[in-house]
């Protein structure tokens, strides 16, 4: 029988085994900085929140993906606190997110997220209701995708609500293909190189 000693020393091995398999690493800020032709995508950090409090604090952000708006700055300061680790808690996955700026105005406008596994990554984004239609979403999810296949990920998928119209659209112009599987009543849409 294995000690307490020993299996910990065991599942660390296993961890130590499994994130050598991943594609990316942590990395830092800098490294994460991603430009576009309107946008800059810098990582998230907790003092991020006073300024994106206003951008999620919109009931209709949620027709499609659920939830609600967060309750307080302080809420979402403690969520981005979680997200800035950029880990799991069982560290089985990398976390990067993204917040969006719009480079001329400078003002915050959105996120974009990537979740990322041993054998794929699944991307997201939100762009607040004052700056849809104008294809924030599309340059911001072609950025993510071209930077995680820049960095070894060599399968991207997106979860996409079949009424939400607007994200087939971001998807498609990402180069994802939507696929025949659901996820939580969700399409699954798909890019492999």
């Amino acid at each position: 029988m294995l000690s307490f000693s020993g299996i910990a020393e065991l599942y660390s091995a296993v961890l130590v085994a499994f994130l050598e398999r991943m594609p990316l690493q942590p990395s830092s800020d800098a490294t994460l900085l991603i430009h576009t032709a309107r946008l800059e995508l810098e990582p998230i950090l907790p003092v991020h929140a006073t300024e994106m409090f206003p951008v999620l604090n919109d009931p209709a952000l949620h027709t499609f993906t659920g939830g609600s708006p967060p309750a307080t700055v302080e809420q979402l300061a403690q969520r981005y606190t979680k997200l800035a680790s950029r880990r799991s808690p069982d560290g089985s996955e990398l976390w990067y997110n993204w917040l969006m700026r719009d480079q001329t105005q400078r003002v915050a406008i959105g996120y974009m997220q990537s979740t990322v596994t041993s054998t794929h990554a699944y991307i997201a984004w939100v762009v607040g209701t004052a700056w849809q239609g104008q294809k924030f979403a599309a340059e911001a999810a072609q950025a993510v995708v071209t930077w995680l296949e820049a960095q070894g990920v060599s399968e991207i998928r997106a979860c996409v609500n079949p009424r939400h119209a607007s994200s087939q659209g971001v998807a498609r112009r990402a180069g994802l293909l939507r696929t025949n599987q659901l996820n939580d009543g969700e399409e699954v849409w798909v890019r492999k190189p």
